[in-house]
C-alpha cells in the first residue's frame, strides 16, 4: 500500500521575503531613477525652472504672479544636492535639499532589504497620521517662506 502523497506547507516567512525584496527593489528602482534623472540634468542658475529642461512647462504661479510657488525649486534644488551643491540646493528650496537626502536615505534603506531580506522595524502604531500631514505642511510652508523671503533679500523678486 502506498503512503497518501501530503500537500507541502507553504513557507509563509520565504514567500514574504521574496515580496518584501521585490518590493524593495521597485523601491529602490524608483528612488535611483529619481536621483539619477537629478544627477543627469543641469541645474539652472536661477535657483527654479530646472524642470523646464526636462520638457515641463514654465511654474503657472510664478508666471502669474511673479513669485515662487510652496514647490519653485524643488528639481533645482534635487540637481544641485546630486551636484554636490548641497548650500545652494537648500537656497534654491531647503524642502527640496530635505527630500533629496531622505530620497538617498530610502534607496539606501531599500537596498538593505533587497540584499538581507529583512524589513527595517517600523512601528506603525505609534505614527500619528495628523502629526505626519502637520509636519510636511510645515516643511512646505516654511521652506516657501525662506525662499520667498531669500528672493526678497536678494532683489531677485518683482515685490522687491
Amino acid at each position: 500500500m502506498k503512503p497518501a502523497a501530503t500537500a507541502r506547507p507553504i513557507d509563509h516567512q520565504a514567500s514574504g521575503t521574496w515580496r518584501a525584496r521585490g518590493t524593495a527593489f521597485a523601491v529602490a528602482v524608483t528612488c535611483g531613477a529619481v536621483l539619477g534623472l537629478a544627477a543627469f540634468v543641469e541645474p539652472d542658475a536661477r535657483g527654479y525652472g530646472t524642470h523646464e529642461r526636462l520638457g515641463l512647462p514654465p511654474c503657472g504661479f510664478l508666471v502669474g504672479t511673479g513669485l515662487p510657488c510652496p514647490t519653485c525649486g524643488m528639481t533645482s534644488s534635487f540637481a544641485l544636492m546630486m551636484h554636490a551643491h548641497p548650500l545652494d540646493a537648500v537656497v534654491a528650496q531647503p524642502a527640496g535639499a530635505i527630500l533629496c537626502l531622505a530620497t538617498l536615505a530610502t534607496m539606501f534603506v531599500a537596498m538593505r532589504v533587497v540584499v538581507s531580506g529583512r524589513m527595517p522595524l517600523i512601528r506603525w502604531e505609534m505614527i500619528n497620521p495628523v502629526h505626519v500631514m502637520v509636519t510636511i505642511g510645515v516643511l512646505f510652508m516654511g521652506a516657501w517662506g525662506v525662499k520667498l523671503a531669500l528672493g526678497l533679500l536678494s532683489g531677485k523678486l518683482p515685490a522687491s
